[in-house]
């Protein structure tokens, strides 16, 4: 059956910066934000910035307040309203008081209110229509109809929303008692191009009709509690919505969620401003973040990762590992620190340019994955004993040589200045397997696929001859990397890896047989399937474990591709899909793009490919484990089954990339709150054991995850042609 493919065309990436000190002003300080045009400004309550490229200009004058208003940029200046242009401010009207906002109708007209009056403009001058309520901060006007005035609305954090009405001018007073406003604490209003009234206040967002008919804010579907302290709606009918949990945007229908960590220093904004382009700027108790957009295709994204890879990325010889950050946020202030499973994530990044290479034919991706694969079977050389690779090698120029664990750090025989890492896993090989297997099949020219046959042959033959472990340099078997029939089988110590490490062992032996041709391989292959049931092992190698272990999941995927690519026999391939598809079926509630574009390459079945362009296309530019704060939304389940096997309860589904603590493939994506402790009560017993478990700790602005988690699905999508662009 051919496969279709998904062309997802271009989509709207976004990307931000923090303003900080760095740029030239206290950042704690700013407490308005508005633009003209796409030029930012900034007030401290007395001071006027202008931001443009990443730098902060101290302007000439003092405001205190921004309002941005149908294309023009208006401020408090004490007493007086001025417009500001190209940094020029033209003071237009002076008051008794100061100004604290402004607001223009649907038919044009401009209404203005200082501490103590509501203003009119008529004829070029300011008058004066009615005294305000004590504590008035909002202002929202539909119109100007004389014959009664209740078009024109004002809220007060003390006496709530009012509408102004009859001949005699006067505020009537629309109260929770007795009508659907929410609060008498009102922080915000708009009025929308059909009229409607939209009413900010601590308990949330609620809407007015005018009359009698009141939309709650409890019937939106997502809208989180809290306060809505800003809105802004563009001309286009797009809304944002400043909040104590981040900002939120209506568009084109849909809530969506700019949180704490990745898009903002603090959950809470206190006032936000959104450009003519889009860009917005959001002013929190710790700084300003300023959000863009631009539009890219899948194609550009992972162009930009490659390049990001090269960059910040490649350790040594070419090692794919996390990079430490020295600075909150900042890839430019990083290190790559030593890791212990170099050959896993390198085989990762190696597989991604080798399919990278099969669907566009680069050159930089072959010299990539040619680098990437040497850097791999250094691996195996360094240790001096055949077969037996090393997690990861380091030199004396990094600052932890000659530290760590010496009972598993060795000294290179012929060269004292590197030393290599034992004590090798079971995820380490399934890297290696899984790139050699790739660049033999892709990649390599005929002396390579040669040497990459050898050093293949050299580890199988070493985890046979030691009964299916590796086997250190001290003659002692390493912990994790066992195959032993004896042992999957009969000790239930290794029940929950039975089905893993059966599927490990037969992927290996097959992508062994593919690039040597020895017919041994097979032959092993076939005695543990026939005498050690591991192809039973297999029918369903995934233990459900209510989403809280995933590193099996990473490996279980990556072990598959080259097992059922390889095995001939089609009666065997059938069984091997009975348990991806019973791990898929269990999995793809994640909307992992490598696990979704594994199932769509090796089966013919329906692959989710939609939401795995979906993620894709929702991974933030920079892959920084920002902290994550999701509690708060409506629009998520919390699952409390994990509690059963002693670990925190977690989201029963994952939100969207944008806003889910970004992992590796081994990592947890049902993590609601991670390094949010000072915003949210988390519970500090379930939380620490939780974080046993990669990907739910270290959620701190300091460390980034490898670009591979994109780079190897969407390759892997192309060269499949399960994704067109």
């Amino acid at each position: 059956m051919k496969k279709s493919t998904l062309y997802l065309g271009e989509f709207k990436q976004y990307d931000k910066k923090f303003i900080t000190a760095e740029n030239g002003i206290n950042p704690e300080s700013v407490c308005d934000v508005a633009f003209e045009g796409e030029v930012l400004y900034l007030t401290n309550g007395e001071s006027l910035f202008q931001y443009d490229n990443g730098s902060v200009k101290k302007l000439t004058g003092r405001v205190s307040k921004l309002f941005s208003k149908k294309g023009k940029l208006y401020g408090a200046v004490g007493n007086s309203l001025a417009e500001i242009k190209k940094g020029k401010i033209k003071k237009i009207a002076d008051f008794d008081c100061p100004v604290v906002d402004i607001s223009i109708g649907l038919d044009g007209s401009l209404w203005l209110i200082t501490e103590n009056d509501l203003y009119l403009l008529k004829d070029n001058e300011f008058e004066q229509v009615v005294e305000l309520p004590s504590e008035t901060v909002c202002l929202a006007a539909l119109n100007n109809k004389t014959k009664y005035g209740e078009t024109v609305y004002v809220g007060s954090t003390v006496e709530g929303l009012l509408s102004m009405k009859g001949k005699r001018r006067h505020w009537a007073e629309l109260l929770p008692d007795n009508t659907g406003v929410m609060s008498k604490k009102i922080n915000c209003l708009q009025i929308d191009a059909l009229g409607h009234l939209w009413v900010g206040s601590d308990e949330g967002l609620n809407i007015y009709d005018g009359k009698n008919y009141w939309f709650n804010g409890n019937d939106f579907y997502s809208v989180p509690d809290g306060s809505f302290n800003d809105m802004y709606f563009a001309p286009d009918g797009k809304k944002y919505f400043a909040t104590t949990t981040g900002i939120i945007t209506l568009i084109e229908g849909k809530i969506s969620y700019f949180s704490y960590g990745a898009w903002l220093m603090h959950p809470t904004v206190t006032k936000l401003a959104v450009s003519d382009n889009g860009t917005i700027a959001a002013v929190t108790p710790r700084g300003v973040s300023v959000i863009t957009h631009k539009y890219m295709t899948l194609a550009e994204k992972a162009e930009h990762f490659d390049k990001l890879t090269e960059k910040y990325f490649m350790r040594n010889e070419g090692y794919h590992v996390d990079r430490i950050l020295r600075k909150y946020g900042d890839l430019d202030s990083g290190y790559l620190p030593n890791s212990d499973n170099d050959g896993l994530f390198t085989g990762l990044y190696c597989a991604s340019q080798c399919f990278r290479y099969k669907a566009t034919g680069s050159p930089e991706a072959k010299a990539n994955a040619k680098r990437a694969v040497e850097a791999m079977i250094k691996l195996t050389e360094v240790t001096g004993k055949s077969g037996f690779t090393a997690r990861a090698t380091r030199y004396s120029d990094d600052p932890d040589f000659g530290k760590g664990n010496r009972e598993e750090w060795h000294i290179c025989k012929d060269n004292p200045d590197c030393e290599w890492l034992g004590e090798t896993s079971s995820d380490e090989m399934t890297g290696h397997y899984f790139a050699y297997g790739l660049y033999f099949d892709l990649v390599a020219d005929k002396k390579e696929k040669k040497k990459i046959a050898e050093v293949v042959k050299k580890i199988t033959d070493h985890i046979i001859e030691n009964n299916f472990h590796l086997c250190d340099v001290d003659g002692v078997p390493t912990t994790w990397a066992n195959w032993e029939p004896e042992l999957l089988n009969n000790d239930d110590r290794w029940f929950f890896e039975r089905g893993t490490n059966s599927l490990e062992i037969l992927s290996f032996l097959k992508t062994t047989y593919h690039v040597t041709g020895d017919e041994k391989y097979n032959e092993v292959f076939d005695m543990l399937i026939e005498k050690y049931h591991y192809a039973m092992n297999c029918m369903q190698y995934k233990c459900e474990d209510c989403h809280i272990a995933h590193i099996d999941d990473q490996l279980d995927f990556t072990n598959i591709y080259p097992l059922i690519t390889y095995t001939e026999n089609e009666a065997q391939r059938e069984i091997f899909k009975m348990g991806l598809t019973h791990h898929f079926d269990y999995e793809k509630i994640e909307r992992s793009p490598f696990f979704n574009i594994v199932y769509g390459a090796l089966t013919n079945q329906p692959c989710d490919i939609e939401n795995a362009a979906k993620s894709l296309s929702e991974m933030n530019l920079d892959l920084v484990v920002w902290p994550t704060y999701n509690s708060y939304r409506k629009d998520i389940v919390i699952d409390y089954s994990p509690e059963e096997l002693g670990c925190a309860p977690q989201l029963k589904y994952p939100v969207e990339y944008s806003s889910r603590l970004i992992v590796n493939y081994d990592g947890n994506q049902f993590v609601c709150d991670s390094g949010a402790e000072e915003f949210v009560s988390i519970n500090k017993k379930s939380a620490n054991r939780a974080a046993a478990l990669p990907g739910t700790d270290g959620a701190n602005g300091m460390r980034t995850v490898m670009p591979y988690i994109y780079l190897l699905p969407y390759w892997m999508g192309r060269a499949h042609g399960l994704l067109g662009d």
